[in-house]
């Protein structure tokens, strides 16, 4: 999507952190924006710091329910007419003790962070497609979505199923120039150290959890302005790139750990013809869909 001046955007989370970072800098870029979130209070924050009122629409929506993403979609079309970037960025984590997990943990951070996804491609991707306007669809994943840490698995799930539902959309839309990229963001000045403070009510559980996983606890104001993340997210969308990485300090670990995958394949194995064919296939199918992807120059 080479030009976004005066494109509509629809951000899921978008009252903090990233969500509030690539609003205000799709914002920049002349789009019109409907900020989307699960917190009313925050939304007047981020509606006093974005400020553009002729060009935000603020609403407050919970992404795990099907019915009031479809009605936002509707509400988005009713106040600007059309949508060209659909940003599922709304995310939750949880870690708690491998001992004491629950369903309703898994319930919950499924729900909103590979749900919320899924909800907001069933809701907004058939407008595009009816628009015939081509357009965007960005997903934000994690660092967790590639690279494993310990105690993160309900999170990294939830990731991972972004990471892939994304890579095989991109294929499939291509063709009708829209385009897809997943963002992998590492540590971000944001709510997200807080998420246990928005759980909802239904997938409430009886002993409180304590903080998101890792070998030390940041600090509050630890990690990458949501801005610059924001700003390196439209630019991915601009070029329309498959992966954005924000983050740079994990170059060369993801390295290492994806030629950990690669040295697991077998060694001088032989393929039998239908299996050659069937991949040849694939691939063959892949660079066709890589050719449509080249072809979109402006959406």
């Amino acid at each position: 999507m080479r030009v976004i001046a005066d494109k509509v955007a629809f951000v899921t989370g978008g009252a903090s952190g990233i969500g509030l970072g690539l609003a205000r800098r799709l914002l920049a870029h002349g789009a019109k924006v409907v900020v989307a979130d699960l917190r009313t209070d925050h939304l007047a924050q981020a509606g006093d710091a974005l400020g553009c009122p002729e060009r935000v629409h603020l609403l407050q929506l919970d992404v795990s329910d099907r019915a009031a993403m479809a009605a936002a979609a509707q509400t988005t079309l009713q106040r600007f007419g059309k949508v060209h970037i659909l940003v599922n960025n709304a995310g939750v984590g949880t870690c708690p003790p491998v001992e004491e997990l629950t369903y309703d943990d898994w319930d919950w951070v499924l729900a909103v962070n590979l749900g919320g996804t899924i909800n907001g491609i069933m809701s907004f991707l058939p407008v595009m497609l009816e628009q015939g306007e081509g357009g965007h669809i960005l997903s934000t994943a994690s660092m967790a979505a590639l690279l494993p840490t310990s105690n993160n698995f309900i999170y990294a799930a939830s990731k991972f199923g972004v990471r892939g539902l994304s890579d095989s959309l991109r294929l499939t839309l291509a063709p009708r120039r829209i385009g897809v990229s997943v963002l992998y963001p590492g540590l971000t000045r944001s709510r997200m150290l807080q998420s246990e403070e928005n759980r909802q009510a239904r997938f409430a559980r009886a002993r409180p959890v304590g903080r998101l996983p890792g070998p030390v606890a940041p600090p509050p104001d630890a990690g990458m302005d949501p801005d610059e993340v924001g700003e390196i997210a439209v630019q991915g969308i601009i070029h329309n790139r498959p992966y954005i990485l924000s983050h740079g300090e994990f170059r060369a670990e993801l390295g290492e750990h994806f030629a950990a995958i690669l040295a697991g394949f077998p060694e001088g194995q032989q393929i039998d013809p239908g299996r050659q064919m069937l991949e040849e296939a694939r691939r063959a199918e892949t660079a066709a869909a890589e050719r449509a992807i080249a072809a979109m120059e402006h959406l």
